[in-house]
């Protein structure tokens, strides 16, 4: 049985793969792990709770080898080596030492399977990342204070900021105004105020979901925010490609991809996109640490995670922005 995880800034996925059969044991989800948005004792316990919930589905199993996806792993030394500090404190599930890695290159194997090739991953921050004659390459995913562009942080504060002018009376009426007080039951000013002197990252990109809701709806002004944020997501995708001179895999990874408005515009502009969701990331490292390239097999692990998901609590759910 091979453990493999995926830490990021809102939640972190465990999942236990028995590498001979390809049959998926369990999988748990929890809090987020990534260091530079919470302590390294938030993200050890984070990690463990994944574990512990993908344990608890997956029954009485032995761990052979395990590998973590963690973000911020290779940012800094300073992250790295606080990242390797929390693993090896809890990985005494496998025999074998645990392969550690950044969550962006579980995100490029589950797409490309280790081939040259193009992944988005758009979750609460956002980044890009492609392989070229085996070579795995990082644009993008700064900062939320400077990048991140289309990611759930990025769509909620450009729906916060039309809230604010449309309030002003700066640009037409929008229903968030509404949705965004009747979310927090406070008024705008004072729900914005508040979301600054308390600020959670989490929080703040979950308002993402609002914000697609309402361009659903038919709120003129949320639909020009998730089109922007297609544009951005265009713009990663474009500039990643000139590195290449025959097209390869293209990808996007993450929650925002649960927007049907953004999935849409971007499989009507991309032949054979892939998409796939911000907790099917796990996959891509089992697949790596199993030394898989073939897709019938990361597939089949995607729909038996599919189908998993009801399983888990509604903590674990809410994690995951899945009624």
């Amino acid at each position: 049985m091979i453990l493999a995880v995926d830490g990021g800034g809102t939640k972190t996925v465990a999942i236990i793969v028995d590498e001979n059969s390809g049959k998926l044991m369990g999988a748990g989800v929890s809090g987020p792990s990534n260091v530079r948005s919470v302590t390294a004792v938030t993200s050890r316990k984070n990690i463990l709770k994944a574990i512990k919930n993908a344990e608890k589905m997956a029954g009485m199993v032995q761990i052979s080898d395990s590998i973590y996806g963690i973000a911020g792993y290779g940012d800094s030394i300073a992250a790295t080596a606080e990242i390797n500090s929390i693993i090896e404190s809890i990985d005494k599930l496998s025999p074998a030492n645990p392969v550690i890695t950044n969550d962006g290159g579980a995100a490029a194997y589950l797409v490309t399977m280790g081939n040259d090739g193009i992944v988005t991953a758009v979750g609460t921050g956002s980044v890009g990342a492609y392989i070229k004659d085996g070579v795995l390459h990082r644009v993008g995913g700064w900062s939320y204070l400077t990048d991140d562009a289309a990611s759930g942080y990025w769509i909620a504060r450009k729906g916060l900021e039309m809230a604010e002018k449309s309030y002003d009376g700066f640009i037409e009426k929008t229903t968030l105004i509404q949705k965004f007080e009747d979310y927090f039951k406070l008024p705008l000013r004072d729900l914005v105020a508040d979301m600054e002197s308390h600020f959670n990252k989490r929080i703040m990109a979950s308002l993402a979901m609002i914000v697609d809701r309402a361009a659903m709806e038919g709120d003129q002004i949320s639909n020009n925010v998730m089109e922007l944020a297609a544009k951005e997501i265009e713009i990663m995708i474009d500039g990643m490609k000139t590195k290449f001179d025959i097209p390869v895999n293209t990808g996007c990874v993450g929650g925002v991809m649960q927007s049907s408005k953004i999935s849409e515009l971007l499989t009507n502009k991309y032949e054979n996109l892939k998409i796939f969701y911000g907790y099917h990331v796990a996959i891509g490292n089992a697949m790596r640490l199993m030394n898989k390239r073939d897709e019938h097999t990361r597939d089949s692990l995607v729909s038996q995670l599919d189908e998993t998901i009801p399983k888990l609590s509604r903590t674990e759910k809410d994690l995951l922005f899945i009624k």
